[in-house]
């Protein structure tokens, strides 16, 4: 049988001898192997055991594996295969021989802004291809960028991003990415879409430039939170060698706002292309007044003596004698001549405001002001953008996601304005886009024209929760359920959130469209402050706990703060109490398993790397790109989980996935007794705990941040 942690001097599928471990991560372990088909050494991404059990994990794992196996790309880490044996998944990679851009911009920071932003062409250039291909990468940053001799960089990790998902909540709990290159949608909990990406590239070239990220704080908490309510510093204050236009990119590329950013990853790349080329910006023609003839003076048309041509100007009438009759005369004609312009003049104007007059009012007649909404549905997202413009409308930034049985991730489900109605040009077109199917097995309720408080029975009679957003409605009451999602019949997991829109009754004139204010929920309970926040149509966002004297599970921060006025379905970011006991444990444990002879014994970052920088991709960690480390013992056993017998006692492991924010709060519990509650960081890779007992079984589960990882019975 197969051992994810141990597979040196194993031969997978009769091909790929495996050689040595050259990486580790809480999701994968990676291994340098040689295939004996083709003869070349490769790098082998294998699943741990322990997600073996979440098939979700496993299928988003295989799908993403052969989406990248699509990405042929100098700047992309090739993904040559994707296999299966003995209940293991692996991929088969390209095997890069380099550092990652982290090491590289430890050891040179602030590069040449010639070399940075050639390395932000080569890194857009691959993420590129994959947006291409409707790939999100959602974590970039310097650790998953592999830099191969002769300076070319290569993206890796597009399949480990995505796979991970499953662990993270959509509308709320744990936000996608590296906290110091995250999007400020990602920490929101929000939806992401291609320009996340954009944003967490766009934070790599600010590091390159600047040799130092734009946010940094105490905690992961502090940091997300400057993604979401704070202006970066202009990188040219920070470097002042760097060209205004390069650093126009960088900050536009980062702007919080999604509508302000780079529409595309290829916008982006040519105006950092023209940066290089010393040539005005893409992304700025035709911003500027366009000047008329008579901004400008004509020059003087001289005689070109050099051709020997002549300019032949007209020879002055001469004039006869002026007498004092003469004199009158013809200043009466002039005056006559002068009159006789002004009527000409006159009319003329006359006629032409008539005529202008008339051809408005035929265009105000004739003109449609409303055309036929075109059928997006079932095209990618990019296709909706085209068929729309080509249409004559245009796509509401607010773009809705929801998960879809049907619909393939990335096309549009449905549409507000519905296809083949009448609607008005200047009305964007508000798109509902498929994440995919989730693989759960409970079949979202129909809740449409219910009201809300039988919808919300319902759903939570499913073990669903639920969201409020508030609209306005001209044929549902208020009070009533207008549209939900995921629609009826999608299949999702225990826990999911069901989005509600619910009529507020029609809209009015003094009706405040798009906007409400945050109420507090400072010092509620999680279920509370969830309630709260659904009244007023927003959600929770990124949820966290931090030690404090406060009770356990209550609310000690929030942003956005009270009273703040942002648009409605927005996520407010909390962060929870994890009591004043809260300290920081598996150090404890680790000294413990140590005295008594364990192996549990701590890697250097710097020892890491050094083990990690052959692989094509190292498993995704912390700030630092260190590899994360398995709490274990000498009697652990081989499924991984950590049990090992010591008297009345067994150490517990629980492993903290890399799909967790870099705290978490980790909690088990024996026998309906919580024994341990406690914030980790994440890169202490597992947390192991003493399980005490007089004998008999003793049933143990395990929590990170509220979400159940672990439930087993220990025999003593």
């Amino acid at each position: 049988m197969l051992n994810a942690e141990n597979l040196a001097g194993s031969i997978l599928n009769d091909r790929y001898d495996v050689l040595t471990k050259i990486g580790a991560g809480g999701m994968a372990m990676v291994y340098k192997a040689h295939d004996k088909v083709l003869d070349r050494d490769v790098a082998i991404k294998i699943l741990r055991e322990n997600f073996e059990e979440k098939q979700e994990i496993v299928s988003n794992f295989i799908k993403e594996a052969r989406s990248s196996a699509s990405l042929v790309h100098p700047n992309v880490v090739s993904v040559y295969d994707v296999c299966e044996q003995d209940g293991l998944n692996y991929m088969v990679m390209e095997l890069v021989d380099g550092i990652t851009l982290k090491e590289y911009i430890k050891k040179h920071p602030r590069l040449p802004w010639q070399e940075a932003c050639d390395y932000a062409i080569q890194i857009g250039q691959g993420i590129q291809a994959a947006h291409e291909r409707g790939i999100i990468h959602r974590d970039i940053k310097p650790q998953n960028i592999i830099m191969a001799p002769g300076g070319v960089l290569k993206v890796t990790d597009f399949g480990i991003a995505k796979a991970m998902e499953t662990d993270k909540t959509i509308a709320g709990g744990t936000a996608l990415g590296s906290v110091h290159y995250i999007s400020p949608e990602q920490a929101r909990g929000g939806y992401t879409d291609f320009r996340s990406d954009i944003y967490s590239l766009g934070i790599v070239l600010y590091e390159m430039l600047a040799g130092r990220v734009p946010f940094d704080g105490d905690s992961p908490v502090s940091v997300a939170l400057m993604h979401i309510e704070e202006e970066p510093i202009n990188v040219k204050c920070v470097n002042m060698d760097i060209p205004a236009d390069l650093a126009y990119v960088t900050m536009k590329a980062m702007s919080r706002d999604q509508a302000k950013r780079y529409l595309t990853m290829q916008d982006l790349l040519e105006d950092l292309r023209a940066v290089l080329a010393d040539e005005p910006l893409p992304s700025r023609e035709g911003t500027e007044e366009a000047q008329t003839v008579d901004d400008f003076e004509l020059p003087e048309i001289k005689r070109d003596t050099q051709n020997g041509d002549k300019q032949v100007k007209p020879r002055p009438k001469k004039t006869p004698p002026q007498t004092d009759a003469n004199k009158k005369q013809g200043t009466k004609k002039k005056r006559n001549r002068r009159a006789d312009r002004n009527s000409v003049v006159l009319a003329l104007s006359t006629i032409g405001i008539i005529m202008a007059a008339a051809v408005i009012a035929i265009f105000v007649l004739f003109k449609p002001t409303s055309n036929t909404v075109p059928d997006l549905r079932n095209m990618s997202l990019e296709d909706a953008r085209t068929e729309a413009a080509n249409s004559g409308y245009t796509i509401s930034d607010e773009i809705e996601y929801s998960l879809s049985d049907t619909v393939q991730e990335n096309y549009v489900i449905s549409q507000l304005p519905e296809p083949d109605t009448e609607s008005p040009r200047s009305e964007p077109i508000k798109l509902i886009v498929s994440l995919g199917t989730s693989g759960g097995g409970i079949a979202v309720p129909d809740v449409t024209h219910l009201a809300v408080d039988e919808a919300g029975d319902k759903i939570e009679a499913e073990t669903l929760t639920y969201r409020i957003v508030s609209e306005a409605s001209n044929e549902i009451s208020a009070g009533y359920v207008i549209r939900q999602t995921p629609l009826a019949g999608t299949h999702i997991n225990s826990g999911d959130i069901v989005t509600l829109h619910v009529s507020v009754g029609p809209e009015t004139e003094n009706t405040v469209r798009n906007t409400v204010s945050v109420p507090s929920v400072m010092g509620m309970y999680r279920d509370n402050a969830e309630s709260t926040l659904g009244m007023s149509g927003l959600g929770i966002g990124t949820v966290t706990y931090m030690p404090s004297d406060s009770p356990e599970g209550t609310v000690i921060m929030q942003s956005p703060a009270e009273g703040t006025t942002v648009r409605e379905a927005s996520s407010v970011t909390i962060v929870l109490s994890s009591g004043s006991s809260a300290t920081t444990l598996g150090s404890e444990y680790r000294e413990e398993i140590e005295a008594n002879g364990g192996n549990g014994e701590e890697t250097s970052d710097e020892e890491t790397e050094n083990e990690g920088s052959e692989a094509v991709s190292q498993p995704s960690d912390g700030e630092d790109g260190g590899t994360e480390q398995e709490a274990s013992s000498a009697g652990t056993d081989n499924n991984g989980s950590g049990e090992t017998a010591s008297g009345s006692t067994q150490l517990f492991t629980v492993r903290i996935p890399d799909a967790a924010n870099d705290t978490v709060n980790v909690e088990v519990v024996a026998n309906g007794e919580v024994i341990h509650n406690a914030v980790h960081s994440k890169t202490e890779g597992a947390v192991t705990v003493e399980i005490p007992s007089s004998g008999g079984s003793v049933s143990v589960q395990a929590y990170i941040d509220g979400a159940k990882v672990s439930d087993k019975t220990l025999t003593f």
